[in-house]
């Protein structure tokens, strides 16, 4: 009988420490779960100009703020669908200033801003046998996604597009200068400008930042300021020239009523 109840104490206390051993690996595994569950933030760039960041993931969300093309942000890893909007998909978001807040996951990429610096051909692969019909122009901002060898995968919206384009193309025809690309930003700004004047305007406040002077753009934006005031100069010569044209007409008129006399 004493080796009985010896033998039960024994077999209540083996119980109790595999339950406890079992409830700290339990309590073990949740941790490790929720550790690897932990979003991982990567670096990401707008490719849209003036995105409205919100507190919820939802056009209805209270807005904080907009961020612009070209503009640096940090992916938090966390999204969101809003079922109400056609599931359309947001990313979270924090800003150089510490703000979160969610935005569309079509604008923001994960990669870093560079700017197209010349007529910049679109390939499907990083293979020159791969040529597209599509290009980027000069001054367009993009976002670089990988790189291979000489090659590098872009994203962005050509000037006068209405989505984006995606492929490879060379890393030598682009710029990843922050003034190079805050230039060409506020150069699109700029030529979208319909006013001559103020379009004028844009472009010698541009030229007059001191904060750009090292920009490789500027040589293109003095060329554009150029011909603008040539056309500007064109204009206002046309009403001389036609004044001259009726006074000479007028001119010939009285003489050969003179000799008709």
């Amino acid at each position: 009988m004493k080796n009985y109840y010896i033998l039960t104490i024994a077999l209540v206390i083996a119980t109790l420490f595999s339950s406890c051993s079992g409830s700290e690996s339990s309590e073990s595994s949740k941790q490790d779960t929720t550790q690897n569950e932990i979003p991982e933030s990567v670096d990401a760039v707008s490719v849209w100009d003036g995105i409205s960041v919100r507190e919820q993931p939802s056009s209805d969300g209270q807005w904080i703020s907009s961020i612009s093309l070209g503009e640096k942000v940090l992916m938090t890893g966390k999204t969101a669908v809003d079922s109400a909007e056609d599931n359309r998909e947001y990313v979270e978001i924090e800003l150089g200033d510490g703000k979160q807040g969610w935005v569309l996951k079509d604008f923001v990429v994960e990669g870093t801003a560079v700017t197209a610096v010349t007529e910049t051909q679109i390939f499907k692969r990083p293979d020159l046998l791969t040529k597209t019909d599509k290009s980027f122009s000069s001054m367009d901002v993009l976002a670089l996604m990988d790189t291979k060898d000489e090659w590098v995968e872009v994203k962005g919206k050509k000037q006068g597009d209405n989505w984006f384009s995606t492929g490879w193309v060379k890393r030598t025809d682009l710029s990843d200068d922050e003034v190079d690309i805050a230039v060409a930003v506020y150069a699109q700004k700029a030529f979208e400008i319909e006013s001559e004047d103020k379009r004028t305007e844009a472009i010698q406040e541009i030229l007059e930042n001191d904060a750009f002077t090292s920009s490789q753009f500027l040589v293109d934006l003095r060329d554009e300021l150029k011909e603008l005031n040539s056309d500007e100069e064109e204009l206002m010569a046309k009403p001389t020239e036609e004044m001259d044209s009726v006074g000479m007409d007028k001119e010939v008129a009285e003489t050969d009523e003179t000799i008709s006399e």
